[in-house]
């Protein structure tokens, strides 16, 4: 089990979730916003999830550099890496194997995932870029996910066993009332929001 560190903050209203999570994550974007230089803020290895469950609504917002998923950052050249690119997206297509919310069953609504020079939504559509000389390409996957009960006990975390680049992961959560960060690393998978 995932070492949590987490708050409990009764009575919380959805603005206040909002805060909280803000403040989580508001380090990491400032120092990328803010940085004169540009110094890219993704490390290889490390994937961020940051994960908010309201009543029986889940949002789930994951980024990681394109090294960790497929082993390059460039446009894909040959046809290994073209095969690549399409295995990783597949997995990505359908998160339910390598994401499952424990203690409640969830039916995914909504996926926009952007990656590389590609981006892929529900509507089945693929939005071609020109930044194949970006060398710090990320996958930036956002899911929804509308769920049969409020009952959100814990997540269950995959991604390493598909992709082994990744060393951890960091969770950034807000569940009900209660909010928190965990590390996941290869033998960590699950994250209990309930104590």
């Amino acid at each position: 089990m995932a070492y949590v560190k987490a708050a409990k903050n009764n009575g919380a209203i959805p603005f206040m979730k909002s805060l909280i999570f803000a403040v989580l994550i508001w380090p990491s974007y400032t120092v990328y916003a803010f940085d004169d230089e540009h110094i890219d803020a993704h490390v290889h290895g490390l994937v961020e999830i940051n994960l908010i469950a309201e009543a029986n609504h889940i949002e789930v917002e994951i980024t990681s550099p394109l090294m960790n998923l497929v082993g390059f950052e460039y446009a894909a050249r040959t046809e290994a890496e073209k095969v690549a690119i399409h295995a990783m997206a597949a997995h990505f297509d359908g998160p339910h194997e390598w994401l499952q919310f424990n203690g409640s069953l969830c039916e995914l609504t909504h996926r926009n995932i952007h990656y590389g020079e590609d981006e892929h939504d529900d509507h089945g559509h693929h939005d071609n870029h020109d930044n194949h000389d970006n060398q710090h390409a990320e996958l930036e996957a956002n899911y929804k996910f509308k769920c049969n009960s409020e009952g959100l006990d814990s997540v269950t975390v995959s991604l390493q066993e598909y992709f082994p680049a990744i060393d951890s992961i960091k969770l950034n959560w807000i569940v009900d009332t209660t909010s928190g960060t965990a590390t996941l690393r290869h033998d960590d998978r699950q994250v209990y929001f309930k104590q």
